[in-house]
């Protein structure tokens, strides 16, 4: 039997109910991911915002998009542009996955994704980052917790209330 999904204070946008619906076009990559896999866009939590939340068979995955198109390296110690350590963005993608968890409470682990100019995809720490064309290849490619379909609606549907 599933438990179901309740968000913890969460409140409704003023703007009605939203829908999952086509990925934006600012990450091309979201469209290529199968149907069954629900994309959830701009979802507000508190101070928070999660450009895309993608929900599928093998998990859930907060996806924070760089806005800076410069091209970046994955290093042993982090995110590099030029040489220089990228700290914000890091930090944004791995708390915008926290702030997720924390709002659903522990019935899901949302794996963070950071989508930026990099080569190819990459692992730093527990944060995944991809260029956007290889989106699907990082979230098919990454062992999660598996959802039935059910478990999966249940968390589409609670979060549908927090995009805007």
């Amino acid at each position: 039997m599933t438990q179901a999904l309740t968000l913890v204070d969460a409140s409704a946008s003023d703007s009605g109910p939203a829908t999952t619906h086509a990925p934006s076009a600012d990450v091309a990559g979201l469209a290529r991911l199968p149907s069954e896999w629900q994309t959830i866009d701009h979802v507000v939590l508190d101070d928070v915002i999660i450009d895309h939340v993608i929900v599928g068979p093998n998990g859930v995955f907060a996806i924070s998009v760089d806005p800076d198109p410069t091209p970046a390296t994955v290093e042993e110690d982090g995110l590099y542009r030029n040489g220089v350590r990228v700290t914000t963005t890091v930090k944004s993608a791995i708390m915008a996955a926290h702030e997720l968890r924390r709002r659903v409470g522990d019935q899901l682990f949302a794996y963070p994704l950071l989508v930026t100019a990099v080569a190819s995809v990459d692992q730093l720490g527990r944060l995944g980052v991809t260029p956007d064309h290889r989106i699907p290849e990082a979230i098919w490619s990454h062992v999660g917790s598996p959802l039935t379909r059910t478990q999966r609606m249940e968390i589409t549907w609670a979060l549908q209330s927090l995009a805007v």
